[in-house]
């Protein structure tokens, strides 16, 4: 069996004694739901389950992540998923997976943001960068 491979290198603060408590577990997900408040953005994850039913998400783990931190940690991300397409090339993503954004935001939603323009053109900016980067996506 393939040993797994070490997440790419970067930059840490130098001092940090990483412990882990006692209870720490190690878990998988194929799956993740988004909550957002004006303070943080909680993340659920879970996993598909296909003995349970077709389209069955068996939810394991909620992390709650203050805004400033998901910025970091979106960036901490993008590197290490661009080091490994460094390693092993261009990671495809299935098709049908993630939707296109809206053209527009419904007028409920719209009405809840301050800048509701300029939020989903920043939406379908990420999309059309992200489809940039992942032509099988293409129609």
């Amino acid at each position: 069996m393939d040993k797994p491979k070490q997440s790419a290198e970067v930059s840490s603060p130098p001092g940090i004694d990483f412990r882990r408590e006692p209870d720490f577990l190690v878990r998988y997900a194929n799956n993740a739901y988004f909550e957002t408040t004006s303070w943080d953005l909680k993340i659920v994850f879970g996993q598909t389950d296909l003995v349970a039913g077709n389209n069955v998400v068996v939810q394991h783990t909620a992390i709650t992540l203050p805004w400033t931190y998901v910025k970091i940690v979106a960036y901490l991300l993008q590197t290490q998923l661009a080091a490994r397409e460094a390693e092993d090339g261009h990671i495809p993503v299935p098709k049908n997976i993630v939707r296109e954004p809206p053209k527009e935001l419904s007028k409920e939603f719209a009405g809840k943001l301050k800048h509701p323009k300029e939020g989903i053109e920043a939406i379908r900016k990420l999309w059309q960068e992200f489809v940039a980067a992942n032509p099988e996506l293409k129609p």
